[in-house]
């Protein structure tokens, strides 16, 4: 059998030790639970899609949705105010973290009591998130029609 002395960690300790903590494990925890369970609760529908007029559910079990933040926690987004959230199913969340990797989106945004970043009008946000959506849809459609 090995010995591995106890000064020294095993490489799998190590790992352990240095691996960047999941969204579980690092900003996201009982109190946001509660938040995006309740939310969901009030928003069973993704709000992209009602915009682009089609309901999808999102309400929890599975990975039908999430709640997410409309400005990113890391860019100074509130992690807790309703104003900064939004209820999405899995496509629209994909489409939008796409766009976040390449910057927010492009809308005013207003400071709340806390000092976090928020947008100042939601529906701009929707507005920004179902036109890129549009997009991407009409962009599939394109390559299906096409057979790429």
């Amino acid at each position: 059998m090995p010995y591995i002395s106890k000064g020294t960690p095993s490489t799998i300790h190590k790992a352990k030790l240095h691996r960047k903590p999941s969204g579980l494990q690092s900003n996201y925890n009982n109190a946001w639970a509660k938040v995006s369970i309740n939310y969901r609760k009030a928003h069973p529908l993704c709000e992209c899609c009602l915009h682009l007029g089609t309901m999808t559910d999102i309400t929890a079990g599975g990975y039908k949705g999430c709640v997410d933040h409309m400005i990113p926690i890391t860019r100074n987004g509130s992690m807790y105010n309703l104003d900064n959230l939004l209820a999405l199913c899995k496509g629209c969340h994909d489409t939008k973290s796409q766009f976040e990797s390449k910057g927010i989106a492009p809308v005013p945004t207003r400071l709340d009591m806390d000092g976090k970043v928020v947008p100042y009008d939601r529906q701009d946000v929707i507005k920004w998130l179902a036109d890129k959506v549009k997009i991407k849809l009409q962009w599939a459609e394109q390559s299906k029609s096409t057979g790429a």
